[in-house]
């Protein structure tokens, strides 16, 4: 089995109202390949050199597109080791190129991040070589997808179903580099002070879910995230999980940017793990 380190030290800065560790924690991601197709099982491991109090840390995948697709908590063990393993498959999975594995760790006074990076290629779903159909089919079936055939085997085409699924995923990914790029600049978009704010308290106990659910209306209202007709600003989340207050709380601290964070809102109420 190939094992393909990749390495990133960080250097811990000074940030305003928290003080890290002077010394650089080193953290390692390894993969057990570089490249991988449609339904692979990608085996995550690696080792932080030093731990805090914490002993848990957040997993993250982008697509090629930069956008987050898959996010959740990670255990590590007393020793600073800790392994996963993710499916590469479903929408998420849909595009080829270059996808990336980032675990994050803060436990005060340790910041470490670390990425790796993984070549993907998406497979197409054939069917076996093109047969007449049967006589006893009924013609009140669902007609098939219209199919097109080369050297003896049939390619299923895309349904109108599957082209607006498509649609939609695209315009997602428009509208999350967008988003990036407004905020990164700055320009259209200040978060109110209150809503770090409520993040905070959420993480400290102070406030249950029903309360930190304005920081979630805040969020669809403004339109940084995007929700079907069913999800609505008045709504009260009272399903969240547990891990996601460190995330909140890393972006209270300006630890995690504010793109990446309203990404992770968006990813959890479009796989229902944030809900009423």
């Amino acid at each position: 089995m190939k094992i393909i380190p990749i390495i990133l030290a960080v250097a811990l800065a000074t940030i305003p109202g928290i003080v890290f560790a002077q010394s650089a924690t080193q953290m390692t991601v390894l993969t057990d390949k570089q490249s991988y197709t449609t339904g692979d099982t990608i085996s995550i491991s690696g080792k932080i050199s030093s731990l805090g109090a914490s002993n848990s840390a957040v997993l993250q995948v982008y697509n090629p597109f930069n956008v987050l697709i898959q996010i959740g908590a990670i255990n590590i063990a007393s020793g600073g080791t800790f392994s996963t393993t993710i499916k590469a498959q479903g929408q998420s999975w849909s595009n080829d190129g270059l996808y990336q594995i980032k675990v994050l760790y803060i436990s005060v006074p340790i910041l470490a991040t670390a990425t790796a990076n993984v070549d993907f290629k998406a497979i197409q779903v054939q069917s076996s070589p093109t047969q007449s159909p049967s006589p006893t089919t009924s013609s009140s079936q669902t007609p098939p997808a219209q199919t097109s055939t080369q050297n003896g085997t049939q390619t299923i085409i895309q349904s109108s179903n599957q082209t607006a699924v498509e649609e939609q995923i695209q315009q997602r990914i428009a509208l999350a580099n967008k988003l990036k790029q407004e905020l990164n600049q700055n320009t259209t978009l200040e978060i109110p002070f209150w809503v770090k704010d409520t993040a905070r308290k959420w993480h400290d106990g102070t406030i249950d879910n029903a309360a930190f659910s304005k920081d979630i209306q805040y969020f669809i209202s403004s339109g940084l995230v995007k929700t079907n007709g069913q999800v609505t600003p008045t709504l009260t989340f009272e399903h969240i999980p547990s891990w996601v207050k460190q995330a909140a709380n890393w972006w209270a601290q300006g630890l995690v940017q504010d793109y990446e964070y309203a990404n992770s809102i968006q990813f959890l109420l479009d796989k229902n793990i944030i809900r009423p």
